[in-house]
């Protein structure tokens, strides 16, 4: 797949709604007539945190400095496109062959909405609607789920198509498989999902289900963080921190939301080009009362070329209604053929959201 058909999509999709608005029958109110600006928002946040890897001591990041911006173009009867980007004016987050910067920024896309009832068409780069990716917000939480293991990816540019049938929610996507950057092998990879949400007498439980087909895919050693990890070559003198693979992956999600307890959850199995790949993830929250909550979790994989545990916590405290402090450790392990690795990271997050940078309108 080349990386700029998704400019020319876009660019096409824009003149047939140009098009469209420029037809409009000559006997309607000027007020009916085209398309318009209905909504603007831009919104910020900055991430702080100290953090302590046992490789770097304790050191400051800056985690994100960003705005995201909304734009929505409405017709008289309806919203008809919504443009998001999310800009990341600084961050310390590298990553193995820069990826941990896009697996978390990149957010660039238009979404076209068909009418009520029908499918929307997103164009652009976008989290990829694969597992919990479609309902848990990894971006601004020091402890990450099992996407960085299992996928390679978070962002990836591309297309999907989002709507609904009966009670359940669906996606199909068709993206390059390398994150925000030219695609490896000009052939897309293809995901779908399906989710349904179930009103139990405890609370609400969403489940879904996932499939991805593709080739050339970023896979990481178990022995490096891909999201911070800045080794690109070999680490510790073993394995290639970053390779690619083909992969097949069938995934079942689930979350429950029951009073003030939270749980995710996450099974995927799956194989890549050289052998059989599968992992969980799990996580619980409580929210304590006063701005206070606790989130345990954990998570683990396995592939051709070894295997990765994580066990994390963390406790937040809202200072006030944009602002949260949150303290987090996580215990990783990873072997391989030929080495392991073992490190503790502790964070000391302050998360500050910026809402209504500039006036909406």
């Amino acid at each position: 797949m080349s990386a700029a058909w998704p400019l020319s999509a876009v660019v096409g999709l824009l003149l047939c709604v140009r098009t469209a608005a420029t037809a409009a029958p000559e006997e309607a109110p000027a007020e009916r007539r085209g398309l318009r600006v209905a909504r603007t928002q831009v919104d910020g946040r900055l991430d702080l945190q100290l953090m302590h890897m046992d490789a770097e001591g304790l050191e400051p990041h800056v985690m994100a400095a960003e705005a995201e911006i909304l734009i929505t173009v409405a017709s008289a009867e309806r919203d008809v496109l919504d443009i998001a980007l999310q800009w990341p004016y600084y961050t310390d987050m590298r990553g193995v062959d820069g990826r941990g910067r896009e697996m978390h920024f990149g957010n660039a896309y238009l979404v076209y909405r068909t009418g009520f009832g029908r499918p929307n068409l997103r164009l652009g780069q976008f989290v990829v609607p694969f597992g919990n990716l479609t309902h848990y917000e990894t971006h601004t939480f020091p402890l990450q789920s099992l996407y960085p293991e299992s996928l390679g990816l978070r962002i990836d540019r591309g297309a999907s198509l989002e709507g609904y049938a009966g009670e359940w929610d669906w996606w199909l996507a068709l993206t390059g498989g390398n994150g925000p950057r030219a695609d490896n092998d000009r052939q897309p990879i293809m995901v779908a999902r399906a989710a349904r949400t179930h009103q139990t007498a405890g609370g609400a439980l969403t489940l879904g289900l996932s499939g991805l087909l593709g080739r050339q895919m970023p896979r990481f050693s178990p022995l490096v963080d891909p999201l911070m990890d800045h080794d690109g070559g070999e680490h510790g003198g073993h394995a290639p921190a970053l390779e690619f693979a083909n992969k097949r992956r069938l995934a079942l999600d689930l979350e429950y939301v029951a009073g003030l307890d939270l749980w995710r959850g996450e099974v995927v199995l799956g194989e890549d080009g050289d052998g059989p790949a599968r992992g969980g993830f799990a996580q619980w929250g409580r929210a304590l009362g006063e701005g206070r909550e606790v989130t345990l979790q954990a998570a683990g994989w396995q592939q051709p070329s070894g295997r990765r545990m994580r066990l994390g916590a963390a406790y937040g405290l809202e200072l006030d209604p944009t602002t949260t402090l949150r303290l987090a450790a996580e215990r990783r392990a990873g072997r391989t053929d030929t080495g392991s690795a073992r490190d503790t990271v502790v964070w000391l997050q302050v998360l500050r959201e910026l809402p209504a940078l500039a006036p909406a309108r």
